[in-house]
């Protein structure tokens, strides 16, 4: 579950379990000391903390003992894990002969690289490198030493939330000054703009997903004038939830729920009873409300028990 908004107390506990590979611990450090004695044990290491992570950000201090400029030394950190055989992701600096990337395991296949910049050959053993890996929706961007680095839109949510530490190869790492904070995730709303639908926004959608300690985006809030579709794309994969009144044929409605379904986002539809769907959209579950003052309440208990749903299973 996420933690509706509040920040992760930076002095909290941080406690450890170390999954594959050889570590020490001492409150935020950890340093991976190796793989685990044995012929062909493949070189790398999961430690994975007490913390969760939806939207929000990690920080944390990197040193290589060495450096490797094909690949064979890497370190960064772990997001959205679940189990040693469930997708999540790393983020890295070393991996793939790159200086910075973001990879992700896939279920019987193994770590793929995704998002690859600068070259491994800049990095150098005995620095200490401060890594900022920050997480909104399916956005992930990496910073350097407070620089921009890299940024990726995952295809699909990341199923667990469990933060951790990733380690390749056979060389020492330190690990320090671990720190996570979180922020609200956030619920992108796709509805037609003027009434009915701005009083169903101010007084449903809008309350109930605050009220769940969410985050409510609607772009016209947001961007103003002169709205682009990137500042739409940008809001939609930063969303966690998406929640789409779809009663009016409106084309940028249907063209941003559309997006969303393309990212494979929790999506939840709303439209007034009565009204013909779209073909496409007949196969969804759907919420249908009455336009009346008696509709109020069911809708509002309705889309407060689907947000749940979605939250609880995050």
């Amino acid at each position: 579950m996420p933690n509706n908004g509040h920040p992760t107390d930076a002095d909290e506990k941080f406690r450890w379990a170390a999954i594959s590979g050889l570590w020490q611990f001492a409150g935020t450090s950890a340093k991976y000391l190796g793989p685990s004695s044995g012929e062909g044990v493949v070189p790398y290491g999961i430690a994975l903390t007490n913390h969760n992570l939806t939207d929000g950000s990690v920080r944390a201090h990197i040193k290589f003992s060495k450096v490797d400029f094909e690949g064979h030394i890497s370190a960064g950190v772990v997001l959205g894990f679940q189990s040693e055989r469930s997708r999540y992701v790393i983020v890295q600096l070393g991996g793939y002969g790159r200086a910075f990337s973001i990879a992700e395991l896939v279920p019987g296949v193994g770590w793929q690289g995704i998002e690859n910049a600068g070259s491994a050959k800049n990095l150098e053993a005995g620095k200490e490198y401060e890594i900022e890996v920050r997480q909104t929706g399916q956005e992930i961007r990496m910073s350097v030493d407070g620089v921009p680095v890299i940024e990726r839109v995952l295809a699909q949510p990341l199923a667990g939330s469990q933060l951790g530490l990733f380690a390749w190869g056979s060389a020492p790492i330190d690990f320090s000054h671990l720190k996570v904070s979180s922020t609200k995730p956030q619920v992108f709303v796709a509805m037609q703009f003027g009434q009915p639908y701005d009083t169903l926004y101010k007084e449903v959608i809008y309350p109930r997903a605050t009220d769940l300690g969410l985050n409510v985006i609607r772009i016209d809030e947001v961007a103003g004038p002169g709205i682009i579709f990137e500042d739409i794309k940008r809001q939609i994969a930063e969303a966690k939830i998406i929640v789409a009144e779809i009663t009016a044929p409106n084309q940028n409605v249907y063209y941003e729920l559309g997006y969303a379904h393309a990212l494979n986002k929790p999506t939840i539809l709303l439209a007034q009873r009565g009204k013909e769907l779209p073909f496409d959209i007949r196969s969804y579950r759907v919420i249908f409300y009455d336009d009346s003052i008696g509709g109020k309440p069911t809708l509002e208990q309705h889309l407060q028990k689907h947000l749940e749903a979605i939250l609880r299973d995050s």
